[in-house]
Parts: C-alpha cells; structure tokens; sequence
C-alpha cells in the first residue's frame, strides 16, 4: 500500500473510535431483550408480579357512594340493607365497605337491631352420652330473612352504637340479652353494650339473661356492679356468681341467706357453709343455728356439709344414721345424705353405712358390661354381661363407687337411682317393722350411642 492511502485507512479508523466512544460518553439506549418463552429454562423468563410491589386492585362488591348516603329514619336504613344485599357467602366482606366513621353506620345498625329476629336455630347431637346445642351453621345462601345471619350481622351492629345510642336501644338488647342457649356470643355482646355506669340497665339484662338460662353469661359478666346490686342478685335472684364475689366476712348476713336457699346452686351453697366456718375454733350461735337449718335441706349435698362441720365442732346429733322408718322415701332420703357425707369424710373413717345393714351383712352385686363378649359366662341371658356377688360382711360395709352414686342419686325412682354411664338398684326389707339395706345392685349400663346432629327446639 502507498503511503497516503495508509494513512487514509489509518485517519478512518481513529474517526470511527473517536465516533464510538463520544456515542457511550452520551448514553447509548437500553438494548430490548424479548422475554423467553415460560419453561424454556432461560434465566429471563417471565414471572408473576409480586402482589407487594403491584397490588391487584381492590374488588368493590357495592357501587354505593357512602358519603352522600343520608338516613334520617329506620325505613331508609331497612332499604339499604336491602340494596346491600347480605348473604352467607359474602356478608362481612360488605360490611367492610360499610365505612364506620360515618353516621350512615349508627342508622344501619339501630335500624338492624330494631327490626330484631336474631334467634337462630339449634342443632341437637350427643357426645360421651352427654347433650350438646349448638347453633345451626350459617348456610351461604342465607338472605337478610334467615336469623342466623342477622345474628351475625347484629354483632356488628352492636359495635356501632355509642353509649347515647344505648338509651333508646333498650327494648333491642333485652330482647337479645333473652336469647336462650346455645347463643351466649350476642349475648355478651349485648350486656357489654351498657355501659358500666349504668348498673341498673346492666342489672335488668343480666336478669334477662339468666331467666332465659344463661347462667354461666351472667356469673361471668358481674364485674363492676356495686355490693347493692350484687346483694340483690345473691338473695334476690339467686344468682351464685354474685355470691362469689362477696365475701363472708364482709357479708355474713348473706352467706347465711345462701346457705338455706333452696334456689340457689348446690356448689354455691356448699361452698358458703365452707367460708362461713373457715374462721375461728368455734361457731358463732348465728352459723351454727344455719347449719341446723341446713341439715334438713332438701339437697343432700348441702344437707351432708352441714353434719360433717356441725361434727367437726362437736355437734354429732346429724351425723347419718339408719332412720327408724318403713317408708321406702325417708330411707332414701337418709342414704343420699350418707352417700355425699363419706364423700367429705378422711380415709380410715367407720362409715355408718353399717347401721343400715342387717347382722348378716349386705349383698354386693357388680355388673359389667363388655361390648366385645360373646361368652354368657353368668349364664343371665345376655353375653355381654358379666354379674359378680359377695356377701360383704357388716363391720366391712362401704357405699359403691362414692362419686357416681352421688350424682346418681340427685336422679332416683323408688330404690333406683341413675346415671347416663351406672345404675344403683338397692334392696330394702322390713325387719322388726323397719326397712334395712339388703342389698346395693351395681350395674354399668351399655354405652350411649352418640346420635348425628339433629333439628333442636
């Protein structure tokens, strides 16, 4: 090559370095690179946007301008609801579009718990043989018609009162505060509702309540009401939760109420015998006379208290003995008592089961029952039985499974007395004109069958 055109080429190719490196001091555009193909391996294929950096947007289930809603009486507010429409499926993702910093809130609810119809059905099934309520479920399908969604939907309704709200809505929450079992959510809902200031409302729902069977709401909603109101629950009403809250030191004419009413739960009345002789070696002439009282109760279980503290301060005229009866009642009556005495009695205690039982000693019949047996080993008929029997002697003598007869023998007819798992069959003979124990029968009953739920009342 000449020497001039070499030096041509050579200008050339300093222009054109020249020319690229001007052209990337100024910023060359971003090269586009097409998205590979989803599954083709390629490190840039497509992905899903991330939810938190590109939110999808929100999916308003009411075309409803909140802020120019007005609602000046409970007709308007009753046609909202109707615009809204609630469902099973869909009725607490609308009331989230209900804004609650506006009025239109207060005139839904209000109108809502005016209308009332909140009492859902109940289902009835059993378990271990024991009866269970429960609510009927909410079906999707449910319309502002159907009570076990308007129970739902008065649970909002209730968060939206304001305490001036309560004054006028007093008719609404009784109502609801008289729900029977097995409601008690909208229950407590409604109790909350008054304020605590005002005990006399609160007082008057807390009755409601507990006349409709709410017992447990209501012994577990008094806190903050005052010693007045609680004294007239205790006495009054007979409300056991009350009496727990007192004391008896500080409440002794109370306690001493508790102990004889045949109203008040048999726990609640045991318990006050206990607090009531708690303190001090002796009795007070007021406690005693109440323990006296007391051993004539109707329950045995407080009826057996009263004895055993009545013995523990030398007072052993009530201990349990065998009556000087032929009524088959009286004899009863006499050994309930006995049955929830040794219950409180220490280990190594006589029991006076002894005086019941005539000198050859008494007939103990054990019948156990085995599902799975195919074997008629007793020869009785029936092979999923087996019997077993002794002749206990007298000075030996105690009552059979002491805490399933107790509870037995809250529920007798005549000589026999039941449980869902046990039944006690005692035998009584005349000798000498007067009933004596022959014989205790203890008999474990088949297994409950646990029914499906069903329609409750």
């Amino acid at each position: 090559m000449k020497p001039e055109a070499a030096r041509r080429v050579l200008v050339d190719v300093r222009a054109v370095w020249i020319v690229a490196v001007a052209l990337a001091g100024c910023g060359e555009p971003p090269r586009v690179v097409a998205p590979s193909p989803v599954g083709s391996g390629s490190a840039t294929a497509a992905h899903a946007p991330d939810p938190d950096l590109e939110p999808l947007p929100v999916r308003r289930l009411l075309a409803i301008d909140w802020p120019k809603v007005k609602l000046t009486n409970d007709a308007e507010a009753l046609a909202l609801w109707d615009k809204i429409a609630p469902t099973g499926a869909d009725w607490d993702d609308k009331l989230e579009e209900v804004p609650t910093n506006l009025p239109v809130a207060r005139g839904l609810a209000v109108a809502l718990l005016r209308q009332g119809n909140f009492a859902c059905g109940a289902s009835v099934s059993t378990s271990n043989c024991t009866r269970i309520l429960e609510l009927s479920p909410l079906a999707k399908t449910a319309t502002l018609t159907d009570p076990c969604l308007r129970r739902s939907l008065a649970l909002w309704a209730i968060d939206q009162l304001d305490p001036a709200d309560v004054a006028g809505m007093l008719d609404p929450l009784t109502a609801i505060a008289s729900l029977p079992p097995p409601e008690s959510q909208l229950v407590v809902a409604a109790l909350r509702a008054i304020p605590e200031v005002d005990q006399d409302t609160r007082v008057k729902l807390l009755l409601a309540a507990w006349q409709a069977g709410q017992r447990e709401v209501v012994n577990t909603n008094l806190s903050g009401l005052d010693e007045a109101h609680l004294k007239d629950l205790a006495t009054t009403h007979h409300v056991e939760g009350a009496l727990e809250i007192l004391s008896a030191d500080g409440h002794k004419d109370t306690y001493l109420r508790a102990v004889t009413d045949d109203k008040l739960a048999s726990k609640a009345r045991v318990q006050a015998i206990a607090e009531l002789v708690s303190a001090g070696n002796t009795l007070a002439p007021d406690v005693k006379g109440t323990l006296v009282t007391a051993t004539r109760a109707a329950d045995c279980t407080v009826a057996a208290m009263a004895a055993r503290k009545l013995e523990m301060f030398g007072d052993k005229r009530f201990v349990p003995t065998r009556p000087h009866t032929s009524s088959t009642a009286a004899m009863m009556r006499s050994l309930c008592v006995l049955a929830s005495y040794e219950q409180l009695q220490q280990p190594g205690e006589d029991s006076a089961l002894k005086s019941y039982v005539p000198p050859r000693g008494l007939e103990r019949v054990e019948v156990t029952y085995d599902p799975l047996s195919d074997t008629d080993s007793d020869g009785d008929g029936d092979p999923h039985t087996a019997r077993k029997a002794d002749l206990v002697p007298r000075g030996e003598v105690t009552l059979p499974d002491l805490d399933d007869l107790v509870r037995a023998m809250s529920s007798c007819k005549g000589a026999v007395c039941s449980t869902e798992t046990r039944e006690f069959r005692f035998q009584l003979k005349p000798m000498g004109g007067e009933l004596m124990l022959t014989r205790i029968e203890d008999v474990e009953l088949p297994p409950c069958q646990d029914k499906p739920a069903q329609p409750g009342p």
